[in-house]
Parts: C-alpha cells; sequence; structure tokens
C-alpha cells in the first residue's frame, strides 16, 4: 500500500478527533504508563522535574483534605516549562491506570505559555497527575514524492535536558470562570460562519463513534500527544489556520451525516474530501516531533487500507476497526413497529406482511434485555444495494398501507427519533434553590428549597427509586456516590449493563434531582431521598428512538422506579404511549420536558395524558421565552441558568425544559417518599395545587382573529404559557406532610371543611383578603364559615403547623345545576321531577330542614316521599352530586288541589232571608235553586258565613256549596226551606148547644183543634180545600170555644173564638 493513501486515511480519522467539547466529557484513552513512583504534592508549594529523553513520564499525587475539600471548589494545577510538556490530571488511581481522563484536565505548556487546569474538587481523591514529554519539534517533512515513494526517516533528537516546574493551589470559582482549553480545530474555527456547527459535529463523531473501540481510543490519545505542537504551529501561522479552516468547511457534509448517522452513515467520499483530508494529515505530520511521527506511522501501518475515495464512510470506518461491525444499526428511517390486536397470529401475520411487499428485509419482536412489549414486532426496510427505502419513501408509506390493511394489525408507525432538550450553559449559582434577588433575579422566584430543608431535616423518610432516562449518569462523581444505582441501571444505545453518561445531560438532570446535599462537594440536590435508576436511552450526541426510548420507560418500571424522568421531546408515537400507559397503570409518576421551541404546543411525550408536562421559568419568575406552551401544560419549574454537576466534574450551567423537569421529578419522588402509596394523579394534584401562580397578562398581547383566536378560555386558575403555576417544592411537601385536604366547594355554600393535621391553623384567603380561620381539630378535620364566593373564584387555603406551611389553590366550583321539580299538591306523598343522573335530592321545609331525601336514577328522574303538606306549605328542593356539592335550591309551594268539605247550613225557614253556616276559613260560599245563584259570600277566617237571600218559600230545596282559593268547590249540601208561618185563624161557622160538630175553613190540610178552657174536645184535618169538621160532644150554650189550625210544619195559628149558641 502506498504510504500517501495511509497518511490521508488517518488524516481522515485525526480530524475526527481534532475538537472536544465545552462539556469536557469522559474519555477512555489508549493505555499508557501506570502510575508509578509518584510524589505527593502539596498546596501552594512548587516541585521541579527535569525530563532527559522524550517519552518519559512523571506522576503526581494530591490528596485533598477535609479543609481544603470545604474552602475550595477548585485546585488550580499549573505546569511550567519552556518545551512543549503535557500535563494530565486524573480523578482516582483507577482511571489513572487505565488513562481514563477529560478533555479540559489535559494541557500542555510551552515557552512563556504555562499549562493551567481548573481541576473541580468533585470525587474523593486522591487525584493523579501524568507530565510527559514527547521531545521538541523536527524539521518539516516533505509529503509522499509525485511517484508514490515514502519520506525519508525522521533523524533522532538530542538529549536535552527539559525542566519544569509543577504546583497548585486552591480556588473557588464560579462556573462562568472556567476555562475552556484550546485545540486545532477550534483555533481554526472559531471565528468563522461555519465554525459552530464543524465543531459540533466534530464532538458528536467523537463521543458517539471513536470512543467505542480500541482504535478510536488509540486516534484519540495520539492526537492528545500531538496537540500541543500543533497549536503551537497554528498559534503563529495564520495560513496555516486558514487551510485548516478550508478544509474541515470542505468535509463539513462528511461531518453532518456521520455525526446524524454515526458508524451507519452511508456517505460516498468524494476525491474533493480525499484532498481536504490529505491536507490536513500533512499538517498534523509535519507538526510534531519524531517520537510522535513514529507513532503516527505505526498507526497507519495497522490500519492496510487503500484509497478511500468513492467509498462510504461505514465501511471504512469498520474495515479500519474505529468501529464495530456490530455498530452500524439500521437507521430510524428504515424502521416500523408494528402493534398486533390482542389474540392475533403472530405468524399468520408474519407470512402475510412479508408476501404483501419486496421492501420488508425482516420483522422481529420489539424485545430487548428485561424489557418486552406483547405482541409488538420491528418491520426492518431493506435499504441496501442502493434500494434506500425508508419510512419516507414512496415504497416505504405504501408497505406501511399495506400493513395497516391486514387484519392482525392494531397500528403501525415509523421508529422516529427524540432528543435532550437542554439550551445553552450560563452563569450564577443555583438561584433555583434560593433566589436572593440578586443578579436581576426576583427574590424568592425559587422552589423554596431552604425552607423545605429545614422542614425535612431529621425526618426519615423512604429512598424512593428515580429513573433518569436519558444520555446516562456518571457515578463517580463524589455528589453522585451512592446515589446511583450502577448495578441496576442498563444501557439501551450498545445494549450493556454500562449506562456510564458519554454526553452530560443526563448527569446534569440527575445532579438537579439527587446530588448529595451539605457535603461540601459540588452543589446541593432536591432530593436527598432519592436513588437514582440510570437508563441510557440516548446516545452522545443526545439522541435515542422510538424503541430505546418504549424499552427504558419499561424498564424502569420493571426495575423499581417510581418516577421517571424524560428530559427529551419529539413526535407523537403511539409506541411510546402505550409505554407510558404501561408506567401509568404500574402507578409510576413520569414527568417529562414540554419542549424549547417557543411553540404553542407541547412535545411528545409532555403531551401524553400519561405524563406530568414541564414549561421552564427564569430567574424574573416569568416562563422562559423558549419553554413550549399550550393546552395541557401542567406545571413549570426553574429551567433557565440551572447549574448542575456534568461528568468531568465541573458544576455547568444549562437552560431548557431538560433542566426544569427535574425539579418537578425530584419532588414528586419526595412525595412518593412521604407516602409511597400515591397515585400518578395524586402526586400530579399535589404539585400543580400547590403550584405558585406566575402568570403574567401582557398588556400587548396579540389581538387573534376569529379563527386564531383560542378554542376555550383557560380554567379558572390555569394559564396557558404557565399551565398551573411554578413548582413550590415546599409547599408541595408541607401540605403532604399536614395531609392537607380542602374538599370542593361551590358557589352555594358557606361552609369550606377539609382535613389537616391536628392543631393546624387553617386560613382562606382571596387575594390579600381573608375570609376566615379554623383550628384542624382532633379527628384531623377543618370546618370554617366564609362568605358566599362567585363561581370560578381562585382562593388559597394556608396550612400551617409549625415548620410545614402550605398554600393549596382552591377553585370556587359552579354549583350543580337545579333539578327539575314537578308541581306538588296537598294530595301527594312524593315530589317528582328530573336532575343529573345519580345525584341525591334533598327536600326541605321552610326552615330548610331535611324532610326526605332520595336518589335520581341513571336517567336523572327522582320520586322522594314525603307527608303529605298542607296548602300552600313551602318546600325547598336541592339535587346533591357526589362530591356532595348541592345546587341552588328550588322554591315549590304545595298547591291546594282538596276541595272544602260541603259547607255546614243552618235550617232555612220561608222566614229568612239569610242563609248561614260554617265551611272552611275564607271559602266563598254559593246558594243556588234550580241552579240558579240566589246569593253568595265568603267565610271567616273561622270559617261562619252569611248569604243574604230573598225569603224561599217553605220545602224549597237550597244548594249551597263552599270554594276554596285554589277555586276548589265542595260538594253541596242541599237544605229545604222550612214552613214557619203559622196557618191564619181559621174561620169558624156557627155552634149551637144542638152542634156535635164545628166546622169552617182553614189552610189545606191543616190540623183543626177545638179547644174549651184549653182542654180539646176534639180535633180533625181539613181537606185540601181547607174545609174541616170537628165532631165535638154538645156544648152548652155560651160555652166558648177556641178553634185553632196547625199545619204540617207544627206552626199553629191563633185561635178562633166561637160562643155556642141556643
Amino acid at each position: 500500500m502506498k504510504k500517501g493513501s495511509i497518511y490521508r486515511f488517518i488524516a481522515f480519522a485525526l480530524m475526527f478527533t481534532l475538537c472536544f467539547s465545552q462539556l469536557g466529557l469522559l474519555k477512555t484513552q489508549a493505555a499508557g504508563n501506570p502510575p508509578a513512583n509518584e510524589k505527593t504534592l502539596s498546596i501552594g508549594k512548587a516541585a521541579k522535574g527535569t525530563f532527559t529523553e522524550p517519552e518519559q513520564t512523571h506522576w503526581y499525587k494530591i490528596n485533598p483534605s477535609k479543609q481544603e475539600v470545604a474552602k475550595f471548589s477548585h485546585y488550580r494545577v499549573k505546569l511550567q516549562s519552556d518545551d512543549e510538556v503535557n500535563i494530565t490530571v486524573y480523578s482516582s488511581l483507577e482511571n489513572a491506570k487505565n488513562n481514563v481522563a477529560f478533555d479540559r484536565y489535559m494541557g500542555y505548556s510551552y515557552k512563556d505559555e504555562p499549562a493551567q487546569l481548573d481541576f473541580p474538587i468533585a470525587w474523593t481523591g486522591p487525584y493523579y497527575v501524568k507530565v510527559e514529554y514527547y521531545g521538541s519539534e523536527d524539521d518539516m517533512i516533505e509529503e509522499d514524492a509525485e511517484d508514490g515513494s515514502t519520506s525519508p526517516e525522521p533523524q533522532p533528537e538530542e538529549k536535552t535536558e527539559v525542566p519544569y516546574t509543577i504546583s497548585y493551589e486552591g480556588a473557588s470559582l464560579p462556573p462562568s470562570q472556567m476555562m475552556e482549553e484550546e485545540c486545532p480545530a477550534e483555533l481554526s474555527t472559531s471565528q468563522k460562519e461555519n465554525g459552530k456547527g464543524i465543531l459540533k459535529d466534530l464532538r458528536t463523531i467523537r463521543d458517539a463513534v471513536l470512543s467505542k473501540t480500541a482504535s478510536g481510543k488509540d486516534l484519540s490519545s495520539l492526537y492528545y500527544k500531538a496537540a500541543p505542537f500543533i497549536s503551537s504551529k497554528m498559534i503563529i501561522d495564520k495560513s496555516m489556520r486558514e487551510q485548516v479552516y478550508k478544509d474541515l468547511v470542505q468535509l463539513k457534509g462528511l461531518f453532518t451525516d456521520v455525526a446524524k448517522n454515526g458508524a451507519s452513515s452511508t456517505y460516498m467520499i468524494t476525491s474533493a474530501d480525499q484532498k481536504a483530508i490529505n491536507d490536513l494529515y500533512s499538517i498534523a505530520y509535519k507538526s510534531v516531533p519524531t517520537a510522535l511521527k513514529k507513532d503516527l506511522e505505526k498507526v497507519a501501518a495497522q490500519t492496510k487500507l487503500k484509497d478511500v475515495t468513492d467509498l462510504n464512510v461505514s465501511s471504512v470506518l469498520v474495515r479500519a476497526k474505529l468501529v464495530s461491525a456490530n455498530s452500524v444499526s439500521t437507521k430510524a428511517e428504515t424502521r416500523y413497529i408494528v402493534k398486533l390486536k390482542d389474540g392475533a397470529n403472530a405468524k399468520s401475520f408474519k407470512t402475510k406482511a412479508q408476501s404483501k411487499s419486496a421492501s420488508i428485509e425482516s420483522i422481529n419482536p420489539l424485545k430487548q434485555s428485561a424489557a418486552s412489549f406483547d405482541n409488538m414486532f420491528v418491520i426492518q426496510l431493506d435499504d441496501s444495494n442502493g434500494k434506500s427505502f425508508s419510512t419516507s419513501s414512496a415504497q416505504g408509506k405504501m408497505t406501511a398501507k399495506q400493513i395497516q390493511a391486514l387484519p392482525e394489525t392494531e397500528f403501525i408507525e415509523p421508529v422516529q427519533e427524540y432528543h435532550a432538550l437542554s439550551m445553552d450553559s450560563q452563569y450564577p449559582y443555583q438561584w433555583s434553590l434560593n433566589n436572593t434577588g440578586k443578579n436581576d433575579g426576583t427574590q424568592h422566584a425559587d422552589i423554596q428549597y431552604e425552607s423545605l430543608e429545614k422542614l425535612l431535616n431529621g425526618q426519615k423518610l423512604k429512598d424512593t427509586v428515580i429513573a433518569v432516562a436519558d444520555t446516562g449518569v456518571d457515578s463517580s462523581l463524589a455528589d453522585l456516590k451512592g446515589v446511583v444505582d450502577t448495578k441496576t441501571g442498563y444501557n439501551y444505545v450498545d445494549r450493556s449493563s454500562n449506562a456510564t453518561d458519554d454526553n452530560g445531560h443526563g448527569t446534569h438532570v440527575a445532579g438537579i434531582i439527587a446530588a448529595s446535599a451539605n457535603n461540601n462537594y459540588s452543589m446541593a440536590g432536591i432530593n436527598s431521598h432519592a436513588k437514582i435508576l440510570p437508563v441510557k436511552i440516548l446516545d452522545a450526541s443526545g439522541s435515542g428512538d422510538t424503541e430505546q426510548i418504549a424499552y427504558g420507560i419499561k424498564y424502569a418500571v420493571d426495575h423499581g422506579a417510581k418516577v421517571i424522568n424524560l428530559s427529551l421531546g419529539g413526535s407523537y408515537s403511539r409506541v411510546l404511549e402505550y409505554s407510558l400507559k404501561y408506567a401509568y397503570d404500574h402507578n409510576v409518576t413520569v414527568v417529562a420536558a414540554s419542549g424549547n421551541d417557543g411553540m404553542e404546543e407541547l412535545s411528545y411525550p409532555a403531551s401524553s395524558a400519561y405524563a406530568i408536562s414541564v414549561g421552564a421559568s427564569n430567574r424574573l419568575d416569568i416562563v422562559s421565552d423558549y419553554s413550549n406552551y399550550g393546552k395541557g401544560l401542567d406545571i413549570t419549574a426553574p429551567g433557565s441558568d440551572i447549574p448542575s454537576l456534568v461528568p468531568d466534574g465541573n458544576v455547568t450551567y444549562l437552560s431548557g425544559t431538560s433542566m426544569a423537569t427535574p425539579h418537578v421529578a425530584a419532588v414528586a419522588g419526595l412525595l412518593l417518599s412521604q407516602n409511597p402509596g400515591l397515585k400518578p394523579k395524586d402526586v400530579e394534584k399535589r404539585l400543580t395545587d400547590t403550584a405558585k401562580d406566575i402568570k403574567f397578562d401582557e398588556k400587548d398581547a396579540p389581538v387573534y382573529d376569529d379563527e386564531e383566536s383560542p378554542a376555550e378560555p383557560p380554567a379558572p386558575g390555569y394559564d396557558y404559557v404557565s399551565g398551573w403555576g411554578r413548582l413550590n417544592a415546599y409547599s408541595a411537601v408541607s401540605a403532604q406532610q399536614l395531609q392537607a385536604q380542602v374538599n370542593t366547594f361551590v358557589s352555594t355554600q358557606k361552609t369550606v371543611t377539609g382535613k389537616a393535621q391536628s392543631g393546624s391553623t387553617v386560613k382562606v384567603m382571596n387575594g390579600s383578603k381573608t375570609l376566615g380561620t379554623a383550628k384542624a381539630d382532633a379527628k384531623n378535620t377543618f370546618s370554617m364559615n366564609i362568605p358566599a364566593q362567585k363561581a370560578d373564584t381562585v382562593l388559597q387555603v394556608i396550612v400551617t403547623n409549625g415548620k410545614a406551611s402550605t398554600s393549596i389553590r382552591a377553585v370556587v366550583q359552579k354549583a350543580p345545576a337545579k333539578p327539575a321539580v314537578k308541581a306538588v299538591t296537598n294530595k301527594d306523598e312524593y315530589v317528582t321531577g328530573t336532575s343529573k343522573a345519580n345525584f341525591t335530592v334533598n327536600v326541605k321545609n321552610s326552615a330548610k330542614k331535611v324532610i326526605a331525601s332520595g336518589k335520581a336514577d341513571a336517567k336523572g328522574a327522582f320520586k322522594v316521599k314525603i307527608p303529605k303538606q298542607k296548602e300552600n306549605t313551602v318546600l325547598y328542593i336541592t339535587a346533591t352530586n357526589s362530591q356532595k356539592q348541592e345546587s341552588e335550591e328550588v322554591k315549590v309551594t304545595v298547591r291546594d288541589v282538596i276541595a272544602p268539605n260541603a259547607p255546614k247550613v243552618n235550617p232555612v225557614s220561608d222566614a229568612d232571608t239569610a242563609i248561614k253556616g260554617t265551611t272552611e276559613a275564607n271559602a266563598s260560599v254559593v246558594a243556588k235553586v234550580n241552579n240558579k245563584e240566589i246569593g253568595k259570600a265568603k267565610a271567616n277566617a273561622k270559617g261562619q258565613y252569611s248569604i243574604a237571600i230573598k225569603k224561599q218559600k217553605a220545602g224549597t230545596a237550597i244548594s249551597v256549596t263552599a270554594a276554596d282559593a285554589a277555586n276548589n268547590t265542595s260538594k253541596a249540601t242541599i237544605v229545604k226551606v222550612s214552613d214557619k208561618t203559622p196557618p191564619a185563624a181559621p174561620s169558624v161557622n156557627a155552634v149551637t148547644t144542638k152542634s156535635t160538630a164545628v166546622t169552617g175553613k182553614t189552610e189545606a190540610n191543616a190540623t183543626v183543634t177545638v179547644t174549651v178552657n184549653k182542654k180539646s174536645i176534639g180535633s180533625a184535618a181539613a181537606n185540601s180545600k181547607g174545609q174541616y169538621s170537628v165532631k165535638i160532644k154538645k156544648q152548652k150554650e155560651k160555652t166558648v170555644l177556641s178553634v185553632t189550625a196547625k199545619d204540617k210544619a207544627n206552626n199553629t195559628s191563633k185561635a178562633t173564638t166561637k160562643t155556642v149558641t141556643k
């Protein structure tokens, strides 16, 4: 093989490692010389050393004392030499032996430029320092001749002494003061238009591709040794910097494709790319001393590669052993996930699916390690031989349509990618825990951590497992030692049990949740009762696909997690929704980031009903501009400029809903430590009920057209931008400790009730106005009277007891709909009508006392039995729901439908001019003869009446009725006019001593009686013509006879006297 071809590929591979990220991620270098004869350094005291020949190594050790850990955040390690000397600081003996170091803790000195490394005191120590010397620069060596011959061998350097001085001192540095090392790529592109994108791609390639194999690590190690020599050249050679930049721009397309697709890149290397690779390698090769040139050539000889022009990157990487063949995984865009219907035959489905489409390469169960989903399969499209089948291609879409049509298929969807949701690093300290108002902040715009810490101090709570499903977690940091469950963690990117972070995002998240507090190291996490379960589902670039995330969620659930933090987002996926429901059904609370696009749309999975969605706020206590918002946002939490740990030990400030989410996850974990039996909906309610309102009413808010305006106004107390408010950890945990609960109350109620720890003081506030106060009793309940409040009024119920204090949002609900009540009469034994289904219906008397209750049926009909009520009785009917919320009252007056009894009528004679009697009080009384009214009157309050009439003939039948106020008419009382008029004195014919009868004329049919000295001597009835004849004995002359007539009514006429004549 031509040496020039080897050089060209080595340049290509080497340039993949020419930049190192600001996050300073962990890099495992090729094995080097292990520590030997190390000397212990003392703080503030310089040590001197001398190299006598190239490729020598000296070792030193730093033992951090308790006092230094408490006093300083960093050790500033300084190496001074006039020659190019390399220095590396390791966090432990094991890392020193294995040559595992962080980019930012590798440096080099050269004339007038000492190496200075700010090493964080983030590990327990001791720390190891390696100082290396590789010789001085060679003369420039020409590249291969045109005929392919090799360059001449470099001449050995002369031995010389290279002295140096090494020292360290303590420093307390805010994150904003942390220094970044320089590297060739950064020096050439930092001010260039395309530089930022190129550097980002190179960092991704380094962390996601080359760090996975021994060959890749060898190249990285070689670069670190060469870096000081390359940098020193570029610093003084502008044309060299310009040439590097030009070549990197040429390779930008290659970098972008490899950064996106990793070892699976299909990018074809062009001749122009080949030339840029040649140039870059030549620059690197000519810049290093003889010892490193030998190393370069040794590595080159081992690759045995031909010309790489017209080859795809993936095949070159595999053949060079820079990536493993297994890592050339299928791309997300060539895979579908299929969910079969319950009971569907998998074998039949596979047969049908493969017969339907020639683009299907394989169908395999969705199963990986300990996580699996029933009836789910992954369909791999055939993208070999240049077919380029993908889910977005016409053939791919046709395949999906065909599979969906199969009777066994429930749904099919393409595998999608999701990304960690973080922003750029910023400057202040942990304002989210304690915002003093400095640095343009707003005082107390934090989660009230200090009050929370005082509350929990000394309490023995159970640890809760919180899964950080992310880029992994670095557990070697002192603040995370003993906090991270490395034995149970899992890596779904590499399919291994090593869930160490190779990006930094996951460690940052874990630090916010659970970094050890009050140990003098680094920072304080929120939850000291959390155990972090690391589940690596995102790769070194912060990306992961549907399968990895779904696996990760199920794995976390199945391995004891009670909370899952998802600081990531993408598009909706039914597969992920399935896994989220799995978590929800197993009482695992999922907390997800809303997204960083500043859009009125939540990222997924934050938009899922099975997750608590979290937006980000800033130190001013307003929602951050980048935070996604909209209907369904549950809560906000501090997310801008949030400090936390990254794997290199520094506390770094990042911004994003990714940083807000772990604040909420941490507090969710605390709630579950207080009560492991809480369900996800309970956790969400506790968090949102106690959140602080940070709604910001913009005076210059946009005016929407009718078509653009929001579909519905937000619920009282809710805001589409900030959700239910900003997280208040102290209030949420206090509420749980106090078991504070406010019963729902409606606008019809004047009493607020609920539960709280016995002895707690409870206060209800409407803004700044106190509506009422109470004390929780021995039964842990409280009740207080307050003025009735309008529906939708937002109140705050403040519960305090000892160190615990919480403010719970309570919204006055609209009273349930009033029941529809049918008329009630004094005959009824039931109150009937309709209300909402299954509501309880109460019937109250005029004193508002319940006299009867019943329940509406499933259709809302009710029938409540009551005692019969008097007419005009006032009843109040209400409907009460299952939450004991009562409707407004329906007032019902009992109708009178019972007629009065037939009136009592005093006897009426033919002499009377009034009909009198008694009836129902106040009734109207009417007298009729032959249905013709002859008089009427109204009874008084005692029921007495008197009807004026004309005199009626004796024997006339008079009908008397009474009608009440409801116009109910009684039955008639018939009274006959009695005869009270005596007959006229009868006419008597002459009576002689010879007469044996007294005759005359009187009222027809009257009985005529003849008396002498009041003694009857005879009587007889007159005929129909009034003629009578009363037989008597003969009477003496001058006897005086008294003759009277009595009618049938026993009315007796006046007497007619008749003297007997001779």
